[in-house]
This record gives C-alpha cells, sequence and structure tokens, in this order.
C-alpha cells in the first residue's frame, strides 16, 4: 500500500520527521492520512502499541498523583504514542483507538488520545537528549540554545526553561538514565515531575540534533472511561479540523495504574550517568541499592491498539485477522487440490 506524502509546503516538518533516531524517542512512522492524495498509511501503522496503560493521563489536570492542584505529573514520551495526519481542506474527521488483546500478559489498554497542530522533530526526547556513549564535548555541543539557552541552567529563552523541571529520575529509570535534565520550573512537595510535555496544552520538544519545534493543543483530549466515556477500551472522537498537519498522542488512561507506577518508581533506583547525582534528596527514589520489582516490569508492559480513522467518508484500512488469511490460504489449497483431482480422474 503507497504510503502517504506530507503536502509541499510541510516539507521542512517532512525533513523534521525524517531526521534522528525514534527508537525510545518521538517517532511518528508513516503518515496515518494525506488528504492531498486521499491515502492512508500502512495498515501496520494502524496497528501500534504503547508501553504501559498509564501514559496519557499523566499529562492531565487534577490526576492526583505527585501533584497539587496547580502541579502536573506530565506525560512522557516512553509511555506514549506518536502518529500524524495532514489535511489540506476543512473536513469532517472521526478518530477512534481500541485496545486489543495482548498476547504477553498485559491488561487490555484503555486508550486515551489528544490531538495537537504541528510536529516534534523526529528522535525529539524528554529533558535535552540521550547522552548515552557521548563524550563530554558531544554531551555540551548537542545542548543548543535553542533547547537550554546560553547555558545549561541559564533562564535565557531555551525551550526547556518554560517547562516544568524535568526528573533525573523517571518511571524509565534505566532507559532514561542518560538524559540530560534541564527545565525551569519548580519541583512539586512531591518529588520532581517526570517529563516535559502536556496532554492537555502546548509543549515543545528538541532533539539531539538540535531540531526544536512546537505543537499547539487543540482542545481535544478524549479517555477511556473520563469525562461520561464508557470504560470499554476504546475511546473516540468526531469533529472538524481545518487544514493542517495533526499530531495524535496515544497513550493508557488507567488512574489506579499511574499510581502503581509511581509507587513502583519510588521504590527502585539505579545508576545515573557520569556526573549525575544519584541519590538527589529532593527525589523519592530511594538510595539503597533496591531494584525494580517485578510489578514495575508487568506495568510496563506493551499494550496493543488499533486506530481507525474516517475522514469525510473515507475511511482506513482495517487489518484482517491472521485467521482468515489463513482459513483463505486453505481455501485455494482445497481448490487446488480438487482441480488436480478432477484432473488426475479425467
Amino acid at each position: 500500500m503507497k504510503k502517504a506524502l506530507v503536502v509541499a509546503p510541510l516539507s521542512a516538518m517532512a525533513l523534521m520527521l525524517a531526521a534522528g533516531a525514534a527508537s525510545a524517542h518521538v517517532g511518528y512512522g508513516s503518515s496515518l492520512y494525506d488528504q492531498s492524495t486521499n491515502t492512508y498509511g500502512a495498515v501496520s501503522n494502524f496497528t501500534p502499541t504503547v508501553s504501559s496503560n498509564a501514559g496519557w493521563i499523566s499529562g492531565m489536570s487534577n490526576n492526583g498523583v505527585n501533584r497539587t492542584a496547580t502541579v502536573d505529573t506530565l506525560a512522557d514520551t516512553h509511555n506514549n504514542r506518536f502518529r500524524f495526519f495532514t489535511l489540506t481542506q476543512v473536513s469532517n474527521i472521526t478518530i477512534t483507538v481500541l485496545g486489543t488483546p495482548n498476547t504477553n500478559g498485559a491488561s487490555v489498554l484503555n486508550p486515551g488520545f489528544s490531538l495537537f497542530t504541528g510536529l516534534v522533530p523526529a528522535g525529539s526526547h524528554d529533558g535535552v537528549g540521550d547522552t548515552n556513549g557521548l563524550t563530554a564535548a558531544q554531551i555540551t555541543a548537542l545542548q543548543t540554545p535553542a533547547m537550554v539557552g546560553a547555558a545549561v541552567g541559564a533562564a535565557d529563552g531555551g525551550h526547556l526553561q518554560n517547562v516544568p523541571a524535568f526528573a533525573t529520575w523517571s518511571p524509565f529509570f534505566d532507559t532514561m538514565d542518560e538524559i540530560t535534565a534541564e527545565g525551569g520550573g519548580t519541583l512539586d512537595g512531591g518529588g520532581a515531575n517526570w517529563g516535559v510535555y502536556r496532554a492537555d496544552g502546548d509543549f515543545t520538544m528538541g532533539n539531539n540534533g538540535g531540531l526544536v519545534s512546537g505543537v499547539t493543543y487543540q482542545g481535544i483530549s478524549v479517555g477511556d472511561g473520563h469525562n461520561g466515556d464508557v470504560q470499554d477500551n476504546a475511546v473516540s472522537w468526531t469533529g472538524i479540523l481545518g487544514p493542517g498537519t495533526y499530531s495524535l498522542i496515544i497513550g493508557g488512561t488507567r488512574l489506579d495504574d499511574l499510581a502503581s507506577l509511581f509507587t513502583e518508581v519510588q521504590n527502585g533506583t539505579g545508576n545515573p550517568a557520569t556526573g549525575y547525582t544519584a541519590c538527589d534528596t529532593s527525589n523519592p527514589v530511594s538510595c539503597n541499592g533496591t531494584t525494580y520489582s517485578t510489578a514495575y516490569a508487568d506495568l510496563r508492559l506493551a499494550r496493543n491498539m488499533f486506530i481507525s480513522m474516517t475522514v469525510d467518508g473515507n475511511v482506513s484500512p482495517v487489518p484482517v485477522p491472521a485467521a482468515v488469511y489463513l482459513f483463505g490460504t486453505g481455501l485455494v489449497g482445497l481448490a487446488g487440490f480438487a482441480r488436480r483431482r478432477m484432473t488426475a480422474e479425467a
């Protein structure tokens, strides 16, 4: 199936998407839909996974975990899945995300998603960037003025100066301990926040290549079991959107899973990158060498989902279950066997 192309006015954004590695960083994949060609992306792009069942609500207000009425426990790219689509005219859109059965023992996803206009660069990450394997000089080089200002910690316009403080610890410590933390906010009473973007507000992110871009929240966030939605492992939104490129950011909405995950974070510790402190007294992470329990790993199991889109009556592709393919293959085999038998008897 032909993959969608980003329309010409957004070619710069397309280049940003193509740059950098997407592993454990923001990676959009191919376009879900390009209205300029009326083309949907590959079916596999509609069947991604998310890394837990608690990623989306962690960026929402009043979630009750590690926050007060004015301080969020922010969203985290390791919990969420980023996808995008492009419209060239005002259109009626329906987006549905369905949690589908897992084979790894994880509970079925209770999905939630938010919509933004614009894209962040491919390889964008919480904090400044992944310093794993880099020299001190390389780490300094990736801390561009666009990301951190003239110097790390200087409140002079770098985009991370305008977000709540990023924690040197996180629910994903083993993959995040090489992230250079930077931010201008104040830590809340329960310890540092664990991300740098919100699921319900504008945000800006950058990658190690120095590419920086922001997205604008559209005021559209829906979650399974929240705001009147029935908790049924599915969530849907229908509305009118104008021309532009949109980021669809998906995660889980289970508040109890978020609380459990946060508890496991507080019970664990790890070895930070050279030059960073393991036992910052402002962080709730224990410093006694305790490793994450099995419960932590279970909470981080991948959850499957299926995304469907309808754009002015044009419906996204529906993946055919493997059993149907096997059934079809069996019919073809039987037909061939019958023909051979008839030929042999003739």
